[in-house]
């Protein structure tokens, strides 16, 4: 946190987060005005590879503007947010590795054993041949989300209290807050508010432990990268990149059966997340030995 205690003003942390949000909520806008219907279409269906591709990069314009803004009013920029980038790395490295392969098993062996074999299995060549192309990308994500949550909001707060309330838990329930659209109902959305909150607590507690963002960058690119890239829904919004798809079923019928036994689904749903957030936080901690 010693590179924010020069500049501790809120009014300053209220404008850069107005700046971010008006970059990332903005150039969408803008796309949607410039380019033709049909490319905005499939962008916002993100079912394709180049759309999913798409939604993943543009976070890198409000990632930029987000930094820009940081070295205009706190003096510091990219860096003044990571940490020591030899430490980062290391963190980085360690964790991504252990929380992708314990995902894996997660994302891949129970769904099979539950729902059978895939409907659809896309080309494996192509899908390795993305594979560099779509880490960057989720990396340029997941890196923006880190940045303006963990590595200012955190390290911002931080310098205000020294209650976990505050530097912990407030950041992360403005970044759970963050992912209440992913869902296609009411019940969904509360579902993704308190996964993402409880993710957020990971990498809360992470980025205190080490006193850098690497760790906590490897843990949401792990979890971002194993969602993303091998099992997901056919027709599903972000789909495009997975190599297995299961069959696509509508969100007004799903919606309706949620809303008639939305409390039994939403405990099993907090319950089997609650879990895996809990599972891959100690992965990470074994990882990094702290």
């Amino acid at each position: 946190i010693r590179p924010a205690q020069g500049s501790t003003d809120l009014r300053d942390v209220g404008v850069v987060i107005a700046l971010f949000l008006a970059a990332f909520f903005g150039f969408p806008v803008l796309m949607y005005l410039l380019l033709p219907v049909g490319l905005i279409d499939a962008f916002y269906a993100g079912v394709t590879r180049l759309a999913t591709l798409a939604q993943f990069a543009i976070f890198g314009v409000s990632a930029w503007v987000f930094v820009r803004a940081v070295r205009r009013f706190h003096g510091r920029g990219f860096f003044s947010m990571i940490g020591p980038y030899a430490v980062a790395w290391i963190d980085f490295r360690r964790v991504a590795v252990s929380v992708a392969a314990l995902l894996l098993v997660i994302q891949i062996v129970l769904p099979v054993a539950s729902w059978g074999l895939p409907d659809i299995f896309r080309s494996l060549p192509v899908w390795v041949a993305l594979l560099p192309l779509a880490g960057l990308a989720i990396l340029i994500q997941v890196t923006t989300e880190e940045l303006v949550f963990r590595g200012y909001l955190q390290q911002q707060f931080a310098c205000l209290s020294s209650s976990r309330w505050v530097w912990m838990v407030l950041p992360s329930v403005l970044f759970g807050s963050w992912h209440f659209w992913n869902g296609n109902s009411l019940p969904e959305g509360i579902v993704y508010v308190i996964w993402a909150t409880l993710l957020g607590l990971d990498c809360a507690d992470l980025t205190a432990r080490t006193g850098t963002l690497g760790a906590a960058i490897g843990l949401h690119l792990a979890v971002n990268f194993v969602a993303v890239m091998f099992v997901s829904t056919d027709g599903w919004p972000m789909a495009g990149l997975a190599l297995m798809l299961y069959p696509y079923q509508d969100p007004d019928v799903l919606s309706a059966e949620i809303a008639d036994v939305a409390g039994l689904w939403m405990f099993y749903s907090l319950a089997v997340y609650g879990l895996t957030v809990f599972i891959i936080w100690l992965a990470a901690r074994v990882s990094l030995k702290r």
